[in-house]
C-alpha cells in the first residue's frame, strides 16, 4: 500500500474517532478537549501534507536512485521577492514497478543548475539521460550522476563514448 494513501486513511480515521469521543465523552476536562483538538490539527496538516502527493505538484521527497530524465526547468533565486529558487525535474523511476513519469522540487543549488541545465541541452539534441541522486550526510540530493544512454527495445545501454 501507497504511504500515502495510508496516511489519509489514517488521518480520516483519526478525525472521526476524535469527532464521535467529543460527542460521547463530553465531560472531559478542558485540558482533554485542548490536547484533542491540537491532536486534530497535527493530523489535519499530517493529512495535508500527504495529499500534495495526489495534486499534480511535485514531490518534495527523495529523487528514484536510478531514473530516466525527461526535463527540468530551473528557477534561480530571486532575493527582492525571498525566494529560495528551484530545481523542477521530472523523471521516470527506472527501479519501480509502474514507470510512470513524476516531477520532483530540488533546493536550488548552483552546481546542481550546472548539470540539469547541461543535461537538458544535449537533450534537446537527442540524446537521452539516466540519472543518480548524489546525496551528502543529510540526505538532501546534492547533485545528479547523468549518463547518457540509447534505447534498445526495453533496456536502457550507455551510450558508446566518442
Amino acid at each position: 500500500m501507497n504511504p500515502s494513501i495510508l496516511a489519509i486513511a489514517l488521518a480520516y480515521a483519526f478525525l472521526l474517532f476524535v469527532i464521535l469521543l467529543a460527542v460521547f465523552k463530553s465531560e472531559l476536562g478542558a485540558s482533554a478537549k485542548f490536547v484533542l483538538v491540537a491532536l486534530c490539527a497535527g493530523f489535519y496538516l499530517w493529512h495535508y501534507d500527504a495529499l500534495q502527493n495526489y495534486l499534480g505538484w511535485p514531490a518534495g521527497n527523495a529523487l528514484p536512485p536510478k531514473f530516466e530524465m525527461i526535463s527540468g526547468m530551473v528557477v534561480e533565486p530571486d532575493l527582492k521577492r525571498d525566494d529560495p529558487g528551484a530545481i523542477y525535474i521530472w523523471v521516470r523511476d527506472l527501479d519501480g514497478e509502474r514507470m510512470v513519469p513524476r516531477a520532483y522540487r530540488l533546493p536550488y543549488q548552483k552546481p546542481l543548475h550546472r548539470e540539469v541545465d547541461e543535461t537538458l541541452g544535449k537533450q534537446r539534441n537527442g540524446e537521452r539521460f539516466v540519472g543518480a541522486p548524489v546525496s551528502e550526510g543529510g540526505g538532501k540530493t546534492t547533485s545528479i550522476e547523468f549518463e547518457a544512454v540509447q534505447r534498445d527495445g526495453k533496456s536502457y545501454k550507455p551510450a558508446p563514448s566518442n
